[in-house]
């Protein structure tokens, strides 16, 4: 499972591609972690059982970027004693894997958690991480075949960007219209527009994140849309993590459930599929799609 993208054609775009995400991929040793724990996997054992779309939030915060989500932030263990995770560690975790399996790709999600820094998050970032280590970055803002991006990080930037400091060569792949659901009655996804930073449209996300339904008719949601006829040019990003009454650690188990009882088909476009919790049987069936 670490590197199951050596067998998929360099040409193809990464659009086309099935993939298992996690959403809040870093949460798993968090504080309030009853409520707040989405994954019990690190961002490395994740990656070694074949996840390539991770959703990182970081607060920036004393110079660090702190992975958070919302207001709590997350640790290298569990309990308030112990160090925060960074950045740094998340990174370093991603350039190793990357070193060491080198036909692999890495979709990084990068948002802003809790505070809101503007444009100085994406400038400091772009500095500490990406500025001295360009070979292990795609950075620009197009969307790229599976081997130009072979051992590299693709950056997803869903912050802010100064265009007058930086330019469609250096940004990211602008997710920055990420769409967001804000009432409990959404039950079908939204599209939003990728552009250049000069306002073309060059592509599409589509986004079902139906996070404040429930049971069945989250199920129902998330099958309407991996049954819908998905365009291999656009992002399409399926999520079926759940909150509303009860937690992720109490939705999960039963969405995930489904999903390995789900009929996928081999061949049919699927996008990315984002849970909480996921573990490699999950991994397998959408891996296997491709």
């Amino acid at each position: 499972m670490k590197n199951w993208m050596k067998n998929i054609a360099d040409d193809k775009k990464i659009t086309a591609i099935n993939m298992p995400g996690t959403h809040d991929s870093a949460c798993l040793h968090i504080d309030l972690a009853f409520i707040s724990q989405t994954q019990h996997l690190s961002v490395s054992e994740q990656l070694n059982i074949g996840v390539r779309y991770f959703d990182f939030r970081f607060k920036y915060e004393t110079s660090k970027f702190i992975a958070n989500h919302s207001i709590c932030h997350c640790r290298k263990k569990s309990g308030f004693w112990n160090e925060l995770l960074l950045a740094d560690d998340i990174v370093a975790d991603c350039v190793e894997f990357l070193r060491n399996n080198p036909s692999e790709t890495i979709l990084f999600q990068l948002k802003e958690a809790h505070s809101k820094s503007g444009h100085e998050f994406y400038n400091e970032f772009y500095k500490r991480y990406i500025e001295n280590d360009k070979d292990s970055w795609f950075v620009e803002n197009r969307v790229p075949s599976l081997g130009e991006v072979r051992g590299k990080i693709i950056l997803l930037r869903v912050v802010s960007v100064d265009a007058d400091v930086f330019t469609d060569e250096n940004s990211g792949i602008n997710f920055s219209s990420y769409p967001h659901v804000s009432t409990y009655n959404v039950d079908d996804w939204k599209k939003g527009e990728i552009r250049k930073l000069g306002g073309e449209v060059y592509s599409g996300m589509f986004v079902q994140d139906s996070y404040r339904s429930e049971g069945k008719h989250k199920w129902g949601t998330v099958t309407r849309f991996l049954e819908s006829g998905l365009c291999d040019e656009d992002f399409n990003i399926c999520l079926t993590s759940c909150t509303r009454v009860f937690v992720p650690r109490f939705n999960a188990p039963k969405i995930n459930k489904l999903i390995k009882h789900y009929n996928f088909k081999k061949g049919k476009l699927y996008g990315i599929i984002s849970t909480d919790f996921i573990d490699e049987e999950i991994c397998k069936k959408i891996i296997n799609t491709n």
